[in-house]
This record gives C-alpha cells, sequence and structure tokens, in this order.
C-alpha cells in the first residue's frame, strides 16, 4: 500500500518532490556548519542558557565563580604545595575547578558522565588552554584494584549519588586525600534556609529516611527527589530521578571509619539556599 502511494505521488508531482527532497537535504547539511566569523566566543554561544560557571573573559555564560572558588583555595592552603600531584576530580561539570587544580601545579584526571557537560569541559580546556584530560563515564565504574592517586576533588557530586557510602569506600580504596564540598542531611530543619525548609517532605523525604548497613556505622540517608529540576536544560543532577542525602553526622562517621581520621571543615552553611552544605578536607594519618 505505502510503495503504491508513493507511486502515485512521484506521478502527479513529477520532479516537485525530488527538488522538495532536496531542499530539505541542503536545509540539514546548512544547520551543520557555521556561518560566522571565527571566533571563541562562537563555542561558548554553542551553550547558551546551560552554563553554571562564569567564564572568565567571556559573555553568555554562567553565574558560578568556579574559576576562582574559594573552596578550592581553601583546600590547597590545607594541603600546602600541590605541584606534581595527581589528581582525580569527579564531576568536573565544566572545568572551573579544573582550571584552578591545573594552575596550582596538578596534574589532573577529571571524569564527567553528563554529555554536554563533558562537552562543555572540552570547550573550556579550548579556551583557555589547559592540558588537563577530561574523560566521558560513570565515574563509579572508574576505580581499579591497583588504582592510586594523590588527591580525589569530588565537589558538588556526593550528594547526586543514590549509594553516597559506597562512592566513599571507593575514594578511601585509591587516595589518602579527599576533598569534598557536598550537601547534607541536617534533621534540624530549624537550622534550614527558610525559603526551602516547607520543601522538606516534598522534596526531601526524611518519613523515608533508610539506614545503610554496608559498614559498622548505621549511615542515615534521606531521599531527595529531583522533581522540576530535571525540566531544567542545563540540568547536571544525577543519571536518576532522585539522590539519597547522608546525614551530617553519619558522613564524618562514615570518612573516619574507612580511615580519614583527619577531618577539616570550612563553609558549613546550613543555610545554604539549596539545603544545608558543606566542604571539607579529610586525610588519612
Amino acid at each position: 500500500m505505502k510503495r503504491r502511494i508513493h507511486d502515485l505521488f512521484e506521478r502527479v508531482f513529477g520532479n516537485k518532490l525530488k527538488t522538495i527532497d532536496a531542499n530539505i537535504s541542503n536545509a540539514n547539511r546548512a544547520a551543520q556548519y557555521s556561518d560566522l566569523i571565527p571566533a571563541d566566543q562562537n563555542s561558548v554561544d554553542m551553550f547558551s542558557g546551560t552554563w553554571s560557571s562564569t567564564l572568565p573573559n567571556f559573555e553568555k555564560s554562567g553565574a558560578a565563580g568556579l574559576f576562582q572558588d574559594p573552596r578550592i583555595t581553601w583546600m590547597c592552603q590545607q594541603l600546602g604545595n600541590i605541584s606534581g600531584w595527581n589528581v582525580l576530580e569527579l564531576g568536573p561539570l565544566e572545568g572551573g575547578h579544573t582550571f584552578m587544580l591545573e594552575a596550582a601545579g596538578a596534574t589532573v584526571t577529571a571524569i564527567e558522565a553528563n554529555h554536554e557537560a563533558f562537552l562543555r569541559c572540552l570547550v573550556t580546556k579550548n579556551l583557555y588552554g589547559m592540558r588537563s584530560k577530561f574523560v566521558l563515564g560513570d565515574f563509579m565504574k572508574s576505580f581499579g584494584k591497583d588504582q592510586r592517586t594523590d588527591l580525589v576533588v569530588a565537589s558538588g557530586v556526593l550528594y547526586h549519588m543514590t549509594d553516597p557510602v559506597d562512592l566513599i569506600r571507593k575514594i578511601a580504596s585509591i587516595s589518602s586525600n579527599l576533598f569534598l564540598w557536598t550537601h547534607v542531611f541536617d534533621p534540624d530543619l530549624t537550622v534550614w534556609n527558610p525559603a526551602i525548609v516547607d520543601k522538606v517532605g516534598v522534596k526531601w523525604l526524611p518519613k523515608e529516611m533508610r539506614t545503610d548497613k554496608s559498614t559498622p556505622i548505621a549511615v542515615r540517608i534521606v531521599p531527595q527527589l529531583y522533581a522540576d529540576a530535571l525540566g531544567w536544560e542545563g540540568f547536571c543532577g544525577g543519571p536518576e530521578t532522585y539522590s539519597n542525602w547522608i546525614y551530617k553526622e553519619d558522613l564524618f562517621a562514615v570518612l573516619r571509619y574507612y580511615g580519614y581520621e583527619n577531618i577539616e571543615v570550612a563553609f558549613d552553611h546550613t543555610d545554604h539556599p539549596n539545603g544545608p552544605a558543606l566542604a571539607l578536607m579529610a586525610r588519612k594519618s
């Protein structure tokens, strides 16, 4: 039947169909090429509306100052000279922290699972002439038996995990030094940002809190739903529709269980606009 309909159209319209097909094909090819004057800004504009980071010396990027981030500056102060260190960065987003680590002299391998974030990292690398290596993939599948690195930087990833304890376990298996910035769940709602506390029970589900029993420590985790955030064009959360936030005090306990006895805390913002958050430097003795 479809063949007969096509033959009928061929007889009625003749070469007009071929002209239409050719025009569509030409339009598709044209869409694959740029007719702009060559400029670095063009690669930034390719991702207009999705950038999270403010790109130094470029327009139309994001609002977060990740290329001049006091959290990474603080981390470097805690560690001293990291020149020559091998650093594994988990979830580089757009390479802002990678840029700072490289500027401090580190050799960085950064693993990013989000396709568009990975491409934006490559734009960043090109714009600033970085030597760091960006790798596309799931960093949870990257931890090898004999793998070792001087430092793991995990900024903005733990609270996107469905199994945060497993990530800490895997990091502890390869490095004695961990920098972590993450949101945590604090059951004391009086310390939460008043603008979001009414979402506890809707976005965060403490009534569905469960205990992770993979260690002798009873680690409490609370589901967090991404909900409307999933519709944001620049969304770079986890691959699931939810994640699990670890209780604040349990985070310290599980870090110590895995050998991180020396823990320094900074940027402990219980009233963070997206939920309680902190940065910490964890080191094994």
